[in-house]
C-alpha cells in the first residue's frame, strides 16, 4: 500500500467529510471572539485552531478504532471506516491516536503559559476524557443512557467551543457560555439523525445507543425538543452579545434589536435543512414499518450537511456582526 492510501484511510477515520462543519465552526467562533482580524496571527490562536483539529480528528479515530468490529455491519459510509483502520495498522493507529494526543497537550501547556492561565488546558483535559470515554471500555458512555448526550455535547460541541473562543479572546461570558449551551443542545439534537439511521444495526449489535434504548419514534421526538429548546437558547443568548458588542454606535447604523431581528431569519433558514429533514425522519418512523422508514431515512439523511448548514447561518450573521464591529 501506497503513502497516499496511508493517508485517504487516516482521513477516512478521521472522518474528513465533517471538515465543511468545522470550518464554518471556527469561523463563528472567530468572528464572536475576535476585536480585529489580526487576531487570528497571535500564537496561541493559531496553536488552538490546531489543537482543535487534532483533537476532532482524534475523536473520530477513537469511534473507529472502538467500534471496528461493529461498523462492518453497516449498509452506509461506516462500513468502510474497519478497512481504513486495518489498512493503517492496529498498532501503528494506536501510536497515531497517541501522538495526536500528546502533540494537543503539549501545544496547550504552551498556550496556557502564554496566555498565563490554566483554562486551556482544563478544557483539553475535560475534552478529551469524555471524547476517549464516548467509545472505549469500560466507559463507553455511548451506550449508558443519558452519558450519551452529557458525554457527546461536552467533547463534540461545547468543550471544542468554549476552548477555541477562550484562545480567541481570553475569557468566556456568561452569554457566550450560554450560546454554547444552547448550540451544544441544538446540535447534539440534530446528531440524533446519525444515531437514528443505525437503528437496525446497533439493535442487531446490541449496542444500546439512544434510539435502541428510548426507541426510534422517541428519540427523533426528544431530537426535535432539544432543538427546539437548544435554538431559543442559542438566540437569547446570541441577543445578549449582539447587545453587548453593538454600543451606542450599533451595527451598520441599526440599533441592537434591529440587528438582531435582520439577523434572525438567516440563522433559521441555516437550521431549515436539518430541521425539516428530522421531521421528515420522525413523520417517516410514525407512518410507516420500522424498516421502511429506515431505508427512507438512509436516503435522505445527510448529516455531515445538517450540521453545515445550520452553522453556516450563524457563521453569515456573525460575520456581519464583526465586520459592523470594525467599522462601527
Amino acid at each position: 500500500m501506497t503513502s497516499t492510501d496511508k493517508l485517504k484511510a487516516y482521513l477516512r477515520t478521521s472522518r474528513w467529510e465533517y471538515i465543511i462543519a468545522e470550518v464554518p465552526a471556527l469561523f463563528t467562533l472567530f468572528f464572536l471572539a475576535s476585536p480585529s482580524p489580526y487576531r487570528l496571527l497571535a500564537p496561541e490562536v493559531l496553536e488552538g485552531l490546531v489543537v482543535f483539529v487534532l483533537l476532532y480528528f482524534f475523536g473520530f479515530m477513537v469511534n473507529a478504532y472502538a467500534d471496528r468490529d461493529i461498523d462492518g455491519r453497516y449498509t452506509l459510509f461506516k462500513n468502510k471506516l474497519p478497512g481504513a483502520v486495518a489498512l493503517i495498522g492496529l498498532r501503528r493507529f494506536r501510536l497515531l491516536m497517541a501522538a495526536q494526543v500528546a502533540a494537543a497537550f503539549v501545544l496547550t501547556a504552551h498556550i496556557s503559559y502564554l496566555m498565563g492561565s490554566w483554562v486551556p488546558l482544563a478544557l483539553v483535559a475535560i475534552g478529551t476524557f469524555f471524547g476517549a470515554g464516548y467509545s472505549l471500555p469500560p466507559l463507553q458512555f455511548k451506550v449508558r443512557g443519558w452519558l450519551h448526550p452529557v458525554s457527546l455535547s461536552i467533547s463534540v460541541f461545547f468543550v471544542p467551543g468554549a476552548f477555541v473562543y477562550y484562545a480567541i479572546a481570553g475569557q468566556l461570558t456568561a452569554p457566550v457560555l450560554f450560546f454554547l449551551t444552547g448550540f451544544s443542545v441544538l446540535h447534539y439534537g440534530i446528531e440524533f439523525a446519525n444515531q437514528a439511521i443505525d437503528y437496525m444495526e446497533d439493535r442487531e449489535a446490541g449496542v444500546r445507543s439512544p434510539p435502541v434504548r428510548w426507541g426510534l419514534e422517541r428519540s427523533l421526538v426528544m431530537a426535535l425538543g432539544a432543538i427546539a429548546a437548544g435554538m431559543g437558547l442559542e438566540l437569547a443568548a446570541l441577543y445578549y452579545i449582539i447587545v453587548q458588542t453593538a454600543g451606542a454606535g450599533g451595527i451598520f447604523g441599526l440599533a441592537a434589536p434591529a440587528f438582531f431581528l435582520l439577523g434572525v431569519p438567516i440563522i433559521l433558514a441555516g437550521y431549515y435543512l436539518p430541521v425539516s429533514g428530522l421531521w421528515r425522519m420522525y413523520r417517516a418512523v410514525a407512518g410507516r414499518p420500522v424498516g421502511e422508514a429506515i431505508d427512507y431515512m438512509k436516503r435522505i439523511c445527510h448529516y455531515n450537511r445538517w450540521q453545515a448548514s445550520g452553522i453556516t447561518g450563524l457563521m453569515v450573521v456573525t460575520c456581519l456582526l464583526f465586520v459592523g464591529r470594525l467599522f462601527s
